[in-house]
């Protein structure tokens, strides 16, 4: 009972006791959240986005968008419930906008971003939008570039105020016009004729890369070595230039004389569109240049040049020999020349162009009372004579003799009613459109051409033009849009064929 009576025991009981309870008791109220908890190693951090860590700041782009964190922090008492922790602008200014974890960079300039617990701060850090600009650009081409299909490899360097950031200040390239100059994945294309320029811009920092005159490489002049002639007589220099690749515009073509002589030693005149003037007799050297390539000629001037003649008196005559048509020509000699061409034209076939169809080498011991005799053979066509047309000229090293006239082999087929107009086409120029036709091999057969105006509302077809007695016809016109349709029909004394197809010339 003594033991019960002394007070010190009691107080030290009642003490064991209560430190339990207490200890349950603050556990439910920090659990609860009626009692705070303090926050430690509560840190902002940049976790996703393209940032700058410097000593007391973080520095990031202006308009991009950065993931904050609070770090691992740790709560006292660990049983506690979580606080609520979030970010906050601490400076009104406009220049960073909070949404959740997100920071955006709204305007240029510094400001504050703190971890708040409730309305205290816990933590803050300056974060300082920047945009980067661009110090300076220096460009390096690794070729000139002077013909159409050069290219050249384009190299830029940039130097930007803040360029530790991880994306690099992008670099545009402009051509002031793509159709001669263009730039793909750092390389300049030479692509068309002509002057055009490509400057590098990067930020507010522009660069000249190019300024260049693209010209059409050459590949070769074409031109006889030797051509003649005749005193008092003019003649005009018609190079073929052919272009590498092929088809290209060529350039302009240069004509000078290649000889240094006093004006009266020289035999010809001579003028920038290389037309030759005969003077007197004797020989001169041109030179003919186009971009890249020059060729020099000789110059024969003479009396009577032999290229001044043409061939005379075609005659032709054919037989059907085994499914096939033998055609004998026969025309006057020229003396001196050699070697004559036969140009033929089917015009049974698509193709309305004359094409070289046979050379003929002779020897003048071989020729008879100055007939020089040729034959050419041709398949029939589904055992019907072919209509052809073809003509001769005379080929010499000073160039070629006036060819003869256009012979034609035409099979009577009367039957009009029967025929039609074939193989109908167009030809658009910048200031005309030809149409093109096969003839049909009836004699006295005209054409006429029947046109719709597509551009004008509910027009039909009209007559644009009668009577036409070749089988093409050019019809002028300027205007930018053009677009009709068109046939043909042949007509003999009132009787017609059957029309062509209806095709559509449109520019």
């Amino acid at each position: 009972m003594r033991f019960f009576q002394d007070n010190s025991y009691r107080k030290k009981i009642a003490i064991v006791i209560s430190i339990p309870i207490l200890l349950v008791a603050q556990y439910y109220l920090f659990k609860f959240g009626i009692l705070k908890p303090m926050v430690k190693g509560v840190e902002i951090q940049m976790v996703d986005g393209d940032y700058i860590k410097d000593l007391d700041k973080f520095v990031i782009k202006l308009n991009d968008t950065i993931i904050l964190s609070s770090g691992e922090y740790v709560t006292i008492p660990t049983y506690s419930k979580k606080p609520k922790i979030w970010f906050k602008e601490l400076d009104d200014n406009g220049i960073l906008k909070i949404e959740g974890d997100k920071v955006i960079a709204l305007k240029e300039g510094t400001s504050s971003v703190g971890i708040m617990k409730n309305t205290r701060v816990l933590k803050k850090v300056n974060i300082k939008v920047v945009q980067p600009r661009v110090k300076s650009l220096a460009v390096n081409v690794s070729r000139d570039i002077k013909y159409v299909g050069d290219t050249a490899r384009v190299e830029a360097t940039v130097e930007v105020d803040y360029d530790r950031f991880k994306e690099k200040e992008p670099i545009v390239y402009i051509s002031s016009n793509e159709e001669i100059l263009k730039v793909e994945n750092n390389v300049i294309k030479a692509v068309g004729v002509g002057k055009a320029t490509i400057h590098a811009k990067s930020g507010d920092k522009e660069q000249l890369v190019v300024s260049s005159t693209i010209q059409t490489k050459i590949s070769r002049i074409d031109i006889a070595s030797v051509i003649e002639v005749g005193v008092d007589k003019s003649k005009k220099l018609q190079p073929t230039i052919i272009t590498s690749p092929k088809g290209l515009k060529p350039g302009n073509i240069k004509y000078e004389l290649a000889s240094r002589k006093l004006p009266i030693e020289r035999c010809i005149r001579l003028d920038k569109d290389g037309n030759i003037f005969g003077l007197k007799e004797g020989e001169e050297k041109v030179k003919i240049s186009c971009g890249n390539k020059s060729k020099i000629i000789t110059i024969k001037v003479i009396k009577e040049p032999i290229t001044n003649n043409k061939i005379e008196n075609l005659v032709v005559d054919y037989e059907v020999v085994n499914n096939k048509i033998l055609i004998k020509l026969s025309w006057d000699y020229i003396k001196g020349v050699y070697d004559y061409e036969i140009y033929l034209k089917n015009n049974s076939e698509e193709n309305l162009d004359f094409k070289l169809f046979k050379n003929i080498k002779i020897k003048e011991e071989d020729v008879l009372d100055n007939i020089v005799s040729a034959t050419v053979e041709l398949d029939l066509i589904n055992g019907d004579i072919p209509s052809v047309s073809l003509y001769v000229v005379g080929k010499t090293p000073t160039g070629n003799t006036g060819q003869s006239t256009i012979v034609n082999i035409k099979p009577e087929k009367q039957d009009i009613e029967n025929q039609k107009v074939e193989n109908l086409y167009s030809e658009i120029n910048d200031d005309s459109i030809k149409l093109k036709w096969n003839a049909i091999n009836i004699p006295n057969v005209t054409y006429s051409i029947y046109i719709k105006d597509n551009i004008k509302e509910d027009s039909g077809f009209i007559l644009y033009q009668n009577a036409v007695e070749g089988n093409e016809l050019t019809i002028p016109t300027n205007e930018e849009d053009v677009n009709f349709d068109v046939y043909v029909v042949a007509n003999q004394n009132n009787i017609y064929s059957k029309p062509s197809n209806i095709i559509n010339v449109k520019r």
